[in-house]
Parts: structure tokens; C-alpha cells; sequence
């Protein structure tokens, strides 16, 4: 059968070869120098950093949401109509950008026990090739 879309075989390819750290987890330390473990290392900890500000973000959102609905209550009793709607529309929105979110996180970081596999796949295998050494 004849690959009919090779742009989209390419892009699929290239999207998967691009992340280093999903490839270590799929492969395995072992295939890696030290050099790269350490750069994947440095990766991985800015990917967790990042995935724990977005995270800390998304929650905050969905936490809000609650203080749409007594500004609502808090309009109406001021006698400003369109404010209150407008925080009575906040209230599903608030929710609809936390849910965006998180399909967002999952999508990028992969979880949060994945990164957590990675870490400690890559602390794993250093730490060995550590001790190896100090053998020799």
C-alpha cells in the first residue's frame, strides 16, 4: 500500500523524534551518553518547572471561579446589570479555560508520572554509571 500522505508521515516523525525525553522512556537510559543524559536531565527539569507553574495556573482558574458568582451576587445588589452578567458569563468560562488547560498540560508534559518516570530514570542511570566508575 503506497503512503498517500508523506507530509503528515514526515510531521508525525519529526513531532516524535523531537521529544528527547519521551524517547528515553521509551528506549531506555541505557542507549544514551552521559553528556546527553546530563543535557536531558536539564530538559526534564525545565519541562517539570514548567509543568508545575501551568498546573499551579489551571488550578488557580478553577479556584476562582466561586468569586464570579458572588461578584454576580454582589452586581445585582449594586444595581449593575451588565457587570453581573458579565461575571455570571466568567463563571462557565472560568471552567472551560481550566478544562483547556489541562487537555494542554496533558498534551505537552504528558502527565505528571511521566516526567516523574523520566526523572528518575535519568537520576537512576547517572547515579550507576557514577558508581561504575568509582569501581574502576
Amino acid at each position: 500500500m503506497p503512503i498517500r500522505n508523506i507530509d503528515g508521515v514526515i510531521k508525525h516523525l519529526e513531532d516524535n523524534a523531537s521529544d528527547e525525553l519521551a524517547h528515553l522512556e521509551s528506549v531506555g537510559p541505557e542507549f544514551f551518553t552521559t553528556e546527553q543524559l546530563l543535557r536531558l536531565r536539564g530538559q526534564w527539569e525545565v519541562k517539570n518547572h514548567l509543568f508545575r507553574a501551568f498546573q499551579q495556573l489551571v488550578v488557580r482558574i478553577a479556584a476562582i471561579s466561586p468569586v464570579w458568582v458572588a461578584g454576580y451576587f454582589l452586581f445585582t445588589l449594586l444595581k449593575l446589570r451588565y457587570l453581573a452578567l458579565l461575571s455570571l458569563a466568567l463563571f462557565p468560562l472560568s471552567f472551560v479555560v481550566f478544562f483547556a488547560g489541562l487537555a494542554f498540560i496533558f498534551k505537552y508534559f504528558k502527565g505528571k508520572g511521566h516526567l516523574d518516570r523520566v526523572g528518575e530514570m535519568i537520576a537512576e542511570e547517572l547515579n550507576r554509571r557514577k558508581e561504575a566508575g568509582k569501581r574502576e
